[in-house]
């Protein structure tokens, strides 16, 4: 959230990106914090790498 108030930008804006890619879906009924603490921090942090790399090949 720090890096929301920083950038001065809405929640959506950080949060949506990294529900996707904690989620693998477009949508889902939890957010970004809940999908986190059920997955854990390890698959968390990987499923937001995976997201990243995907990120750079498809640009």
């Amino acid at each position: 959230m720090d890096l929301v108030a920083e950038m001065g930008v809405k929640n959506g804006l950080v949060l949506w990106p990294l529900r996707t890619a904690l989620s693998g879906q477009p949508s889902s009924p939890g957010g970004v914090y809940e999908i986190g603490k059920i997955v854990g921090k390890e698959e968390s942090l990987k499923r937001i790498r995976v997201g990243i790399n995907k990120l750079k090949t498809e640009a």
